[in-house]
């Protein structure tokens, strides 16, 4: 698999996932809220994390201002969890901050397919790309448990 394909396709299932996380609110569901929500977060967490570790100092190279607008939109979407985060977490999130992000989402999805993804993809070796993808996959997972802990009190 191609690595704009990969992250493409996590992107879409991230969406997906916040779309579930929608659903749940709209039946007024608390507990498929948190649930949702806290794979939501560990998967766009890890999504960036990857992204950061792997594909934007490869694209720094290549244009520093673009890595800069990338990494400055991921510093955005962080903010934006950890106060949605905190709403979820009090059942105070509103329905519309909620769908914004969405459309935040898929205008950072369709900026990194043309800066990020397009152009650093192909210039990654087989052994870099299954490094990348196995690193997205453990991250995920590093941080479904931290955020699991969390939102249970109990410390890592």
């Amino acid at each position: 698999m191609e690595v704009r394909d990969r992250f493409l396709a996590d992107h879409r299932e991230i969406e997906t996932l916040l779309g579930r996380v929608l659903d749940a609110f709209e039946a007024d569901d608390r507990q498929q809220v948190a649930e949702v929500w806290t794979e939501f977060d560990s998967r766009l967490n890890a999504h960036m994390d990857a992204e950061e570790r792997f594909l934007i100092p490869v694209l720094q190279r290549r244009n520093e201002r673009a890595a800069r607008a990338i990494l400055e939109e991921h510093r955005h979407f962080r903010a934006r969890l950890t106060q949605l985060c905190t709403e979820v977490d009090l059942h105070t999130v509103r329905l519309h901050e909620a769908r914004g992000l969405i459309d935040e989402l898929r205008a950072h999805s369709a900026h990194e397919d043309r800066m990020l993804y397009s152009t650093v993809g192909s210039e990654l070796g087989p052994s870099e790309r299954s490094s990348l993808f196995d690193a997205l996959t453990r991250l995920g997972r590093s941080h479904r448990g931290s955020r699991a802990a969390a939102l249970t009190g109990i410390q890592g």
